[in-house]
């Protein structure tokens, strides 16, 4: 079996086959819908690197190991099957000139099913599927990385780096070209800088000569009740933790230039009738304080030389994490709906945008302060539950009742999913952030 796809893309073929080779990039490629675990890569793209991968099918998650058999530099790369659910399989990417700054993408696979051509016609849908959002999300990386106000490449850590926006965020500012660093309690590897707040501890000499710290630790906010304990927790573990970190970068002979901290629309309260730009107020309840309290203490790292910005998120949607991936289940066996009446807004974002926004404003000299993160094409939560129920081809008009909900998570219930915000992306318009997904009709069509 064969199957082969071209795109052109912005870029020269080196450019392409370099992106190819950058430490990010495998992770970028994989399907939003796709289970896909790394376990092992070399880096670079050689004659003789080896890919180990998990990798969601049909018949459970399986190993999938992989070798590059060629490589011309600049110009194309073979890999091959040496373990995996095909009877073989060879795939070459090849990367061709086709004038001034610019190439073409092709991909070229041969396959053989384990029996015969049972099942080749889902595995043809699926490649097609897979290679079509592959293609764009190249793209998207290589639009993006032109666009960038003065791009540069950068020393970033990020706290909070193996979590659902952490990891992605890696792997985009590792496709970009920048060295990244996760900071985490468990030191898995030797780029890892390890910190144990609650212990006192981080390894300071490691912060020395970074450019930027993206800092999005914190306890989940909407895994469950809020009791008085678990509200002392997520305090901790956002402005305690942040103070600590503030302290750290104080104590540096050379602090890194941009601090992004993380924060949430929730600091804005609820209120159906305003609309929230960047210099709103704050509103009322546990959440608007803790929002306040998070920020106060990243604005101390604030000097001549290190700018701050405070990502104020909504709610980020993408299937491998976040909202989204627990309402997928309900929505899928048609159980799914609106919470309450659905006549709060809901200040959605694709990861997409998170992701290239916070690889923004790491680049934006312009940008400090507080930063909406969030979709110009703000709706009502019963328009989102509609427009994703579309998606799927299944109803969407079963609601989730306010007493249920205030009954099962209390005090959470009313902050985190009966609010309503309208917010806007005011900051990252005025700073001319491209954004992928102003639609939420267009975001699931290309992620679902």
């Amino acid at each position: 079996m064969k199957f082969e796809k071209r795109s052109p893309m912005p870029c020269s073929a080196q450019e392409l086959f370099d992106w190819h080779g950058s430490p990010g990039a495998f992770g970028r490629l994989a399907p939003p819908w796709q289970y896909m675990e790394v376990l092992r890569e070399d880096p670079g793209l050689t004659e003789g690197k080896r890919i180990e991968l998990k990798m969601g099918t049909p018949l459970g998650k399986r190993e999938w190991h992989a070798r590059h058999t060629q490589c011309e530099l600049g110009k194309s790369f073979t890999d091959v099957q040496e373990k995996g659910p095909f009877k073989s399989w060879t795939h070459r990417h090849v990367f061709e000139p086709r004038g001034l700054g610019e190439s073409d993408l092709v991909d070229s696979i041969e396959y053989e099913m384990p029996i015969g051509e049972i099942g080749d016609s889902i595995v043809s849908g699926q490649l097609k599927k897979s290679f079509a959002f592959r293609h764009w999300i190249t793209r998207r990386d290589l639009e993006l990385k032109r666009a960038l106000p003065d791009f540069r490449t950068l020393k970033v850590a990020i706290t909070g780096g193996s979590g659902f926006l952490g990891t992605q965020l890696k792997h985009l500012l590792g496709a970009q070209g920048h060295e990244v660093f996760v900071v985490t309690r468990s030191k898995d590897s030797d780029s890892d800088i390890r910190w144990d707040p609650a212990e006192g501890e981080i390894e300071l000499s490691r912060l020395e000569g970074l450019d930027a710290i993206v800092h999005l630790a914190g306890e989940s906010l909407t895994s469950g009740r809020w009791s008085e304990e678990r509200k002392k927790r997520l305090w901790s573990s956002r402005v305690d933790t942040t103070d600590f970190l503030v302290d750290a970068i104080g104590r540096l002979e050379r602090p890194p230039s941009v601090l992004l901290s993380g924060s949430g629309i929730g600091i804005y309260g609820s209120d159906p009738e305003k609309i929230f730009t960047e210099e709103a107020a704050r509103g009322e309840g546990f959440l608007a304080e803790l929002c306040e309290a998070w920020e106060a203490a990243a604005s101390r790292a604030e000097t001549v030389d290190t700018r701050v910005c405070f990502l104020r998120t909504g709610v980020v949607i993408d299937p491998r994490g976040g909202a989204l991936e627990k309402m997928l289940p309900a929505f899928k066996f048609g159980a799914g709906g609106p919470l309450g009446d659905g006549q709060q807004w809901f200040p959605w974002v694709a990861l997409e945008d998170w992701i290239g926004a916070v690889n923004w404003l790491l680049l934006a000299r312009g940008a400090k302060g507080p930063v909406n993160l969030v979709a110009p094409g703000v709706v009502r939560q019963k328009e989102f539950a509609r427009i994703l129920g579309k998606a799927l081809s299944r109803p969407s008009f079963l609601p989730a009742p306010k007493f249920a909900l205030r009954t099962l998570l209390g005090e959470m219930a009313d902050a985190a999913l009966l609010s309503s915000i309208h917010a806007k992306p005011n900051q990252l318009e005025t700073l001319g952030y491209p954004f992928a997904f102003a639609k939420l009709d267009e975001l699931f069509s290309k992620v679902l």
